[in-house]
Formats: structure tokens, sequence, C-alpha cells
């Protein structure tokens, strides 16, 4: 017996007009347009998602995901596999740039 999964429809929150107003706001900062590239379309979609040119995070929690799996012995990572325990040992203890940058912005990290 087959049973098939209908996802609900959803609402459409396309506003031209608010994407417009958050991409005006983000080229007026004093930066190059652009510049930020993926960081800038993240808080545009933010806005977007919120109803807002003023977007706000409640509780931003960074996750950091660190394993091992063999994919150094492709050649894929530029460190070998022995450098993923002291990696995360860095995260934990607080001293990788991520966990530097969660610090300062009080932002919750978690490493998984």
């Amino acid at each position: 017996m087959t049973t098939l999964f209908h996802a609900p429809e959803l609402a459409d929150i396309a506003d031209l007009e608010l994407t417009r107003a958050l991409q005006s706001r983000l080229d007026q900062k004093t930066k190059p347009i652009g510049s930020l590239g993926a960081i800038e379309s993240l808080a545009r979609q933010l806005g977007e998602i919120q109803g807002t040119c003023f977007p706000a995070l409640q509780q931003p929690q960074l996750v950091v995901f660190a394993a091992d799996h063999g994919l150094v012995v492709r050649g894929v990572s530029a460190y070998p596999s022995d450098v993923t325990w002291q990696m995360v040992e860095n995260f934990l203890a607080g001293g990788a740039a991520a966990s530097v940058l969660a610090r300062q912005h009080g932002i919750a990290l978690s490493v998984v």
C-alpha cells in the first residue's frame, strides 16, 4: 500500500516593494555595493521572511560540524585526519575564529 504525502500550500511571501527597500538599505551602507556577498543575500532573505526592513534574530545559534570520515584520503581536506580532534578541542576551548566571532556577538556555539 502506498501512501502519498501532500504538503500543505504555503503562502507566497514575495513582496517586491519590501525586497527593493531591503536592498536599498544594504546598498546605502558604507561599503562597496554587493561587497558582503552571501551575507547580503541572507540579510535580505531574513527581512523578506520576517516582513520587515529591520530583521532581528532571537537567540541565534552557530552550529559547527566536525567530522573525520575518510575524505582526507581523497585529498579534499588541506589537513590530515589527526587534526580533527585538535580543531574540535580548539572550538570547545573558544580559540577558533568561529568561537571568537560567536562570543563577540553573543551567539551560542554548538560543536557537533
